[in-house]
């Protein structure tokens, strides 16, 4: 999976009579790591900033085999704009929908020079739809950094909760399924560790009705999240908040005194100076909540990674199951870049107990794999 970004966001440029809109973008994956390896025609839309967005001008332009940027530079010196005009650049016959596409479209802020706004701004913007047809609309940074932007492992995941939600995928893993599922009765309680741009957390508040939902990470993230959550188009009775959290630090007491019924771990395993910490924040949020489930969705980066599974394992966690979840589209061709699939997998801790089945809503006890263990067995 790719994404077009823009390196250098658009901007008016006015010489006389001259007005050009420039801008600089890129084709690469996720880390920016490697760039889109083959030639592909990209389509250069100016268009109206809101979602039904009008289109004003369109040109196309061309991404060659071994580039690692664009330059984009659209003459409208003699061009009848309505403004302000956003840019949104896409991959020639590529269509809305899924969260994970080929090749990620863009949409940069809005320019208006009549009012002296001749520079779109570093925040851009992800557009997708979902099977239910409701749009996730998610800012992200600009540039070349990891910080802030959308990964795949985040993208994929909701790929598989929206899947499984809408009942067009039958093969996930069945606590998974039993949690969400049995949200269509009963009120669910998330919390997402590491939330970047709030993809997952926000996916979620959008789709199940009832569903409390709280972001985490550190502190220089709230800005860009708070702005997503002021986007989101909540479900029926959904809510979600943004609080920073220090996996180095005691959890507050408005985090500790929380039942959650699904923690969500995104991409949070790819830097292993952290998997210690990781580890404890899970356990002091089970103590809280022992029937949780946690959902581990991480693309590998590199084999260091595997230290999570096994500090897991080593704190009493109990595997309930892992799944393969394919990308689309060419896989990167460096380091960190060349894997085609996500990994899902779910644990949950010792005193794990299911009592309803959302297929009977009978009263049963529903084992786990905990169960299968030998008494004193890690």
């Amino acid at each position: 999976m790719h994404y077009i970004r823009f390196l250098q966001t658009p901007k008016v440029h006015v010489d006389k009579a001259t007005i050009v809109l420039r801008a600089v973008i890129t084709v690469t994956t996720d880390l920016g790591e490697t760039f889109y390896p083959e030639d592909v025609e990209l389509v250069v839309n100016l268009s109206s900033p809101d979602i039904d967005n009008d289109i004003y001008l369109r040109r196309k332009v061309q991404w060659n085999e071994g580039a690692r940027s664009l330059k984009v530079a659209i003459d409208l010196s003699r061009q009848d704009l309505e403004w302000p005009v956003c840019m949104h650049v896409s991959a020639r016959n590529s269509r809305p929908g899924g969260f994970l596409p080929p090749i990620c479209d863009v949409w940069s802020g809005s320019v208006n020079p009549v009012k002296g706004q001749f520079d779109s701004g570093r925040r851009v913007e992800r557009r997708f739809l979902s099977l239910a047809d409701r749009p996730l609309s998610l800012l992200e940074d600009a540039g070349d950094s990891i910080a802030r932007h959308l990964w795949d492992g985040s993208q994929a995941l909701v790929q598989h909760i929206d899947e499984v939600i809408s009942l067009s995928n039958p093969d996930t893993l069945p606590l998974l399924e039993y949690t969400l599922l049995s949200a269509t009765y009963r009120k669910l309680n998330v919390i997402e560790l590491g939330c970047g741009v709030g993809t997952v957390g926000i996916s979620l508040a959008q789709t199940v009705p009832d569903c409390d939902v709280i972001l985490t990470d550190l502190p220089e993230a709230e800005g860009l999240v708070e702005a997503n959550l002021a986007r989101m188009r909540p479900a029926m009775a959904s809510r979600a908040k943004f609080r920073s959290l220090d996996w180095l630090e005691p959890l507050p007491d408005t985090i500790l005194s929380r039942n959650n019924h699904l923690i969500v771990v995104s991409e949070c395993t790819y830097n292993v100076d952290t998997l210690d910490a990781l580890v404890s924040t899970l356990s002091s949020l089970l103590v809280r909540s022992p029937k949780a489930i946690i959902v581990v969705s991480t693309k590998t980066r590199h084999e260091s990674e595997s230290a999570f599974f096994d500090i897991m394992r080593n704190s009493g966690f109990v595997s309930e199951g892992s799944m393969r979840l394919p990308l689309s589209g060419l896989p990167g061709y460096g380091y960190s870049d060349t894997a085609t699939d996500v990994g899902l997998h779910i644990f949950s801790g010792r005193e794990h107990r299911l009592s309803i089945t959302p297929r009977t809503g009978s009263e049963e006890e529903v084992p786990t794999m905990a169960d299968s263990r030998p008494s004193g067995s890690r």
